[in-house]
Order: C-alpha cells, then structure tokens, then sequence
C-alpha cells in the first residue's frame, strides 16, 4: 500500500496546477479511496499526526516531517461519503452517516498501536449514525445529526473510568443540527435545513434552552465557529457563491451581521467549513481549496492566502477540499482534497492593508447604496452599505487603482491609492447619479411572500425579483419601527427570526428606487 500511495503522491503533484498566495506546498500524500474530514493530534513525545476520514476507513497519517507524510494505520468503517473525527486527551471519535456506531481509537501508544472498538449502544440508546461530532474542552461530545431523535445534538460524557463506555448526557433536539461548536455551557447549532444557527444553553443538559436564533445570509447554515474571544461567530451556508458571514453576538437580543467573505465572488463555488483561531480564518472551499483570512477587523473581512488543491474549475460542484485543520502547536495547516488527497502548509501570516470610505452622489446630495468597490487586476470586490459607507483590503501593500461602479452612477477611478499592511486609509468617493433612469427592475407586491409560523416565531420573506433590496423594515401598526435588516448583498432571499406579540405588523421593503409595504399577522 505504502508504495502505491508514494505512486500517487509523484502523478498528482504532476499535474495539479495550483494558485498560491502566502501558502507553502509542505507535502501532499493521497490515497486509494476519496477522503472527507481531516483532523490532527499531537502526541505527548511531539509528534504530529493528520486523522484523515476516507469512504471506508479512517486514516492515521504522521506529518511530524511534512515532506515524508507517512500512512501507519488504517482503521476500517463501514462505507460512507460522510465521515467526522474529533480528538479529546488521547482518544480520537469518529462518526459517520451510514452505520456502526462510534469510532473510539486509543491514540496514546502511536507510532506502534492503535488499538479502536467500535460502540454502538449509549446507555439506553442504540447509536448507529451521526453527521458530525464536536468535542468542548470539558470533554462533553456532541454527537450531531444522529440517528438519536429528531437528529439533533446527542450528548455524551467522555469522561469515564472506561473510555470505551460513554455515559449519556442529554439531547437538543429542536432542530436538526448539521455541524457545531460548543464552549463551557453553550453550544452553538448549524441547523442547515432551518437556515439558522442558534445559540442554546446547555448548562442543564437535560434542558437545554434556546436563547437566540438566527438565519444566516443564504439560510442553508451548514457549520459555524465561534471566535477565541466569543464575541464573534463565523458561519458557512453550503449553497453556490454562498458567503462565509461573521456575526456580532456579544448581544444576543441584538445579534448583528458585520460583514461576509466571498472567494472568487465572480464564480458559483460552494464554501464548507470554516474555522476561527486567532484573528484568521480558514475555509475549506471545495473547488477552490483553503482561504486564508485577516479578520482582525471584523467589519473588513480580507482574504490574506490560499492554496488552490483541486484541478476542477471554480464552478459550483462539491469535489475539492472538504476539511481544514489550523490548529497543530508547529502551526502548519492540514486540509483534506476529496480527489487529492492530504496536503499540508506552511502558512505566512500577513496583515491586510484596508480601505473605507463613503460613496457619494454630488448631483442629487444623497449616499450611494450597491456601489460594487473593486481593485484593478483584482476579483474582490465590496458593496457601499445604505448609508453609502465601504470598506475594502488587500492582501499585499502597495498602489493601486480603485474602481467604483454603479448602474445609475458615473464610473470613478482612483488611480495610485497607497494601500498599507495593518493600516486603514480614508478614501470618500464622490460620483454623479441620475436616478430617475429605469435601471432597475420594478416588482409588484405579488412578487413578495411572507410566512409566519407562529409556533416557532420565524418570518421567512422570498423577494422572487432582480430588484436589489435594501433594507427589510418591521414596524407596528402605531408607526413605531420594530426591527431593521440591512440587507448587504445582492440575494433575493431572506429568513429572519424575531420574537413578536401578537397582532398586525407592517413590513416594508425597501428598493433601489421604490418601496413595498405588506401586512403580517402574528397570533
């Protein structure tokens, strides 16, 4: 087997054209079958290991020397495209969607063993399948999107006399949780199917308590990752040309969204999991391989790396990268290509360099909303808020020509812009618009649906129109506005989780050039 995967590792670093930026190529191993998550461990002697999930096993990989990854063990499973490992102390968990129970593999005597026993039955429960697993540091496992219930988060306690005898623990099965996070006492849910993460109380696992929900950007929430500091959550919808989303949390009675990360915003490829350590970010984005993110200002998410590990083209498609792993103590970077196998980094950690502003219309004295902000020679691209406000970066410092355009507005270009690391310029962009052109598309009222669930306190509104919304606005029937929602992007789609008595509402879409009102009913 060893010799086949070396066979592997020279074909398809032949022919694997990679774009890199800040990124180092350490190694790359692949092997015979298609692989899913990765995970690393590090042993008490200092070694480095990768848990590679694959279709039919799991994979010990030890990448103490990046360059001569080598495979020691192979664990066989049941057959899965699915397949999730976490570590907590010296034992590695693994789940998968099709059948066996719980994968617990002693880790503590690598390289020479690694003895594993497959456990099926959690007290009274017969486990068979989950999606996910998380571990928190108390060594509390969550068990995500199992067969247990309504395949929410099944929760076991890892912290037994027998390590091969999890105890359980409670359940949160409100809603089928995806993927999660969970720190001390509150664990927070990727409900993909409900397009919403939330935010649960579980210091009473027997009870756990729901204290917010929100829907994220494309609402199809597929992982989220909270900050080292948790103020700040990082979600993924798994949709074509969907955004990585960072949200303020810090208020749960007022959960804000700062700003949203696109890779190659021209193209439809799908991001899958994110993950926060530091002021980074990282992203597995199937065709598109690893980002690399400077989130050291939250409202100005910049991508500072990549590495390209997948030969397919930057379109919708789930080939690719899969999983990504920052967190190793020699700071390298694992991350798993479905077709390509193992690769592993050297990261350059470099600061973004930043610019803000305000985009302003001279002929008509008004702020220019869904401005597109760019950089010449460049594919990322922002949008002026409501209130006409940008903020931009780039990786590298230097000058560089700024263009703003806009549909109704007269391009500008400002030429030789000094962009520099870690510093934020002021840059006020001022353009003439004539407004009164029919630029955009008129929608009629018929063209907006609003549901109100009244047993969950959802809103879900569907703008079926190429008209660019701008701002979704509640307000009760004494005129007193309720809530408001900057939209921020160009999606047509919008779920959104507010707590409201019972009565008549007014919701009001606000357009480009033109506004909608339509009444709610709450019982």
């Amino acid at each position: 087997m060893i010799h086949f995967l070396s066979l592997i590792f020279c074909l398809s670093t032949f022919f694997l054209v990679q774009g890199q930026k800040n990124m180092q190529l350490l190694g790359n191993l692949a092997f015979p079958n298609k692989i899913n998550d990765v995970w690393g461990y590090e042993h008490p002697n200092g070694k480095e290991y990768a848990l590679v999930g694959s279709e039919v096993s799991l994979y010990i990989v030890d990448v103490s020397n990046p360059s001569q990854a080598n495979l020691i063990f192979e664990i066989p499973g049941d057959t899965s495209i699915w397949r999730d490992v976490k570590t907590f102390n010296d034992k590695a968990y693994v789940v998968n969607e099709q059948s066996g129970g719980l994968l617990i593999v002693d880790l503590s005597n690598l390289p020479s063993s690694a003895p594993f026993q497959y456990i099926t039955q959690i007290d009274t429960f017969n486990y068979q399948t989950a999606h996910n697993i998380f571990i928190d540091e108390n060594g509390v496992g969550y068990l995500l999107g199992s067969n247990i219930s309504n395949q929410g988060a099944f929760m076991i306690d890892l912290n037994t006399v027998n390590p091969f005898a999890p105890i359980f623990l409670g359940l949160y099965d409100d809603q089928y949780v995806h993927d999660a996070y969970a720190r001390g006492d509150t664990l927070y849910t990727a409900e993909i199917g409900n397009g919403t993460f939330s935010i649960v109380d579980v210091s009473d696992k027997q009870n756990p308590i729901v204290l917010a929900r929100q829907f994220t950007s494309s609402a199809y929430t597929h992982n989220c990752w909270l900050s080292d500091n948790g103020q700040y959550l990082i979600t993924t919808d798994e949709k074509a040309g969907a955004y990585v989303d960072i949200y303020d949390i810090s208020n749960l009675n007022n959960i804000k969204l700062l700003d949203q990360y696109q890779n190659s915003p021209q193209d439809s490829v799908i991001p899958h999991n994110t993950y926060f350590l530091g002021n980074y970010i990282y992203t597995s984005y199937y065709r598109n391989g690893v980002t690399l993110v400077d989130a050291t200002d939250k409202e100005n998410l910049v991508e500072v790396g990549s590495y390209d590990t997948s030969p397919f083209p930057s379109a919708e498609g789930f080939e690719g990268n899969w999983g990504v792993y920052p967190y190793l103590p020699s700071v390298r970077i694992l991350a798993s290509d479905r077709e390509e196998g193992l690769f592993i980094f050297g990261p350059n950690y470099t600061r973004a360099s930043y610019l803000s502003g305000t985009v302003f219309d001279t002929l008509n004295n008004q702020a220019v909303s869904k401005a597109v902000i760019s950089f010449i020679g460049t594919d990322y691209l922002k949008y002026s808020a409501f209130n006409g406000t940008y903020k931009i970066g780039v990786a590298d410092s230097g000058l560089y020509d700024l263009r703003m355009t806009h549909p109704q507005c007269q391009t500008v270009i400002e030429s030789g812009v000094l962009m520099e690391t870690a510093i934020e310029k002021i840059l006020n962009i001022e353009t003439n618009c004539d407004f009164t052109s029919a630029v955009y598309q008129y929608i009629s009222s018929n063209e907006i649906a609003i549901h109100s669930d009244p047993q969950s306190d959802l809103i879900q509104i569907n703008v079926a129109s190429e008209a660019l919304l701008e701002v979704i606005q509640l307000i009760d029937l004494n005129g007193k506005l309720v809530y408001e929602i900057e939209v921020k992007t160009k999606f047509l789609s919008l779920k959104h989780h507010q707590p409201l008595p019972s009565g008549v509402y007014l919701v009001r879409f606000v357009f480009e050039d033109q506004s909608i009102t339509k009444k709610i009913m709450r019982y």
